[in-house]
């Protein structure tokens, strides 16, 4: 084996990278993810024996069987660049000012190579990492950022090393020059069989490079498994967190981030790093973090709740009225901390999918729908807090227009004997509403029909719901007020941490906000992907027709075209 990092700690004053585990071999690629401050870059410098001396290095990182951590600097000097080699981020610091790139790369080239090679050799460095050998006359102060960031990749390979650490290699990288170094890479992995160890927050990069990824936060490893499988399905609510911040993946979404801590760690606990961000957390999170677990499929996950956890799901789920079915063993489920918005024509079966999953309508037999992974009775949950909450479609026949702003509001937490004027008043304000006694004396019936919809969600909200329904939620409103209740829903869903299902005729405002999108026709979910938003032309599944042909005027293909 190539490299084994075995229980790898580093202790600062003010952080801790708690002990992780990893090996690589020849022509592997492991992939470094996680948010600033995670302790990717302090991860780099334990391996390569490069911390700066407050840092407190344990465990072992053996270099072929033999501990790089134990041996003399001597010995080190002598494996680096030739055996393993480090390109930090921009580190223009690295470089000495006074030589120039030629320079610099002949010191490195003349421990394995004659003075004519040198100059081959740091030539097609240069190429290789999309540099112009005309470059090499020209000292490290007349190189942009992204020329420094090329010069320390062609010095990290200018040995051929067998295994290579690279910090944020395509930070400062225009598209073009991020694609020569992701060939370079690929091309050493291939040719050469040289292992990297990618620190990134390219989410673009770990997906192009593939091989394995591992997922830091906090100096806690939260996952860890192959790229392809974390970024289709990830199993951790923070790497799901940063891979939907990620632009290149979500070429269509408003981008939030994660939502900030909204807990303090207790002092004398060692509790989840993720527990005041998460939207799942248990009281188990605050008191211990988790231990980093291999899952069955070979995947490692640190999750006390097993992963991100399903709040609502059905499955083989039919309905039907008389003799027209409506649903047709439909399966869905929504998960914590998640929006999942349904589209598709009038009379599709999206309410009647939105009654059935709230109670309103009874489930039928050899149909199971479960609410935190029990099968239960429904309709209790809407007068529970942390329950279900649904948001009709007319709001204006939902709300009683007699009854006052206050009464209406307050309602759903008197039948349900929670009676709370705090939650009260903090529904109304994160809605938009007003908070006075004034507007609390309103009739419901001198609202207008824009803040009937803001009353109606802030009504649901008192309840503190662990999943919302919202029917048509904007469907009343115009342009601007439409893009204000979005943006009002997401920033609800961001702070309060609620899953949300959205059923609603706007493919392209679904998009902005959504999760996962799915189309309901003839009484089948079919899943919607950005791709099939923006080039609907390239939807070859005749069901995806309706929807498109309506929402951009595409007429879609029929099954003869096949």
């Amino acid at each position: 084996m190539l490299l084994q990092v075995q229980e790898l700690s580093v202790s600062y004053p003010q952080f801790h990278l708690h002990p992780l585990s990893f090996q690589l071999d020849r022509g592997e690629i492991l992939s470094v993810i996680g948010e600033s401050g995670s302790g990717k870059t302090s991860l780099v410098q334990a391996i390569s024996c490069l911390l700066p001396p407050e840092g407190k290095v344990g465990g072992q990182v053996l270099l072929h069987g033999v501990d790089f951590l134990t041996m003399r600097e001597a010995q080190r000097r002598k494996l680096r660049m030739k055996t393993l080699s480090v390109a930090f981020q921009n580190s223009v610091q690295w470089l000495n000012p006074k030589l120039t790139l030629a320079q610099h790369l002949r010191e490195v080239l003349a421990q394995a190579y004659s003075p004519d090679q040198c100059i081959t050799k740091a030539h097609a460095l240069m190429e290789l990492v999309g540099l112009s050998p005309d470059d090499l006359s020209l000292r490290p102060h007349q190189l942009s950022g992204g020329m420094v960031q090329k010069f320390l990749l062609a010095n990290a390979v200018a040995l051929d090393p067998e295994l290579v650490l690279l910090d944020e290699p395509t930070a400062s990288l225009d598209p073009e020059s991020c694609a020569a170094v992701r060939s370079a890479i690929e091309t050493l992995r291939d040719t050469l069989g040289t292992a990297f160890l990618v620190v990134t927050h390219d989410m673009g990069l770990a997906q192009s490079l593939g091989g394995r990824t591992m997922v830091l936060y906090q100096g806690h490893v939260e996952e860890a498994g192959p790229t392809r499988d974390i970024l289709d399905r990830p199993r951790h609510p923070y790497t799901r967190g940063l891979l939907q911040s990620a632009v290149t993946l979500n070429p269509l979404r408003d981008l939030w981030g994660i939502r900030p801590n909204t807990a303090q760690e207790q002092p004398g606990h060692h509790c989840c790093p993720f527990y005041g961000r998460c939207t799942q957390s248990i009281p188990l999170c605050g008191e211990r973090a988790p231990n980093l677990e291999t899952q069955p499929d070979g995947r490692a996950l640190a999750c006390h709740r097993g992963g991100i956890v399903p709040l609502l799901s059905c499955h083989n789920l039919s309905h039907a009225y008389g003799a027209t079915p409506v649903l047709n063993h439909v399966d869905l489920t929504l998960y914590a901390g998640e929006i999942v918005s349904l589209v598709g024509r009038s009379g599709a079966g999206k309410t009647t999918l939105a009654h059935l999953l709230s109670g309103l309508l009874p489930c039928p037999a050899h149909s199971s729908i479960r609410f935190q992974g029990q099968e239960q009775d429904l309709l209790p949950l809407h007068r529970q807090l942390g329950g279900i909450q649904m948001v009709l479609q007319d709001s204006q026949a939902a709300l009683n227009p007699h009854l006052t702003v206050e009464e209406a509001v307050s309602e759903p937490m008197r039948l349900a004997k929670v009676y709370d004027p705090q939650r009260l008043s903090q529904a109304l304000e994160d809605v938009g509403l007003y908070t006075c006694d004034s507007f609390y004396r309103r009739k419901v019936g001198a609202l207008s029909g824009g803040q009937k919809q803001r009353l109606a969600l802030a009504r649901a909200l008192t309840m503190e719901p662990a999943v919302l329904l919202a029917d048509e939620p904007t469907s009343m409103l115009d342009p601007s007020a439409k893009a204000n209740l979005l943006r009002m829903l997401k920033g609800l869903q961001y702070r309060r941490g609620f899953s949300m299902l959205m059923i609603t005729h706007d493919l392209y405002s679904a998009c902005k906000i959504s999760d996962h999108i799915y189309l309901l026709d003839s009484g089948t979910l079919h899943p919607v992907s950005p791709e099939q938003v923006l080039h609907p032309e390239q939807v070859l599944h005749t069901d995806f027709t309706s929807i498109f042909t309506y929402k951009t005027g595409y007429k879609g293909l029929s099954r003869e075209d096949f």
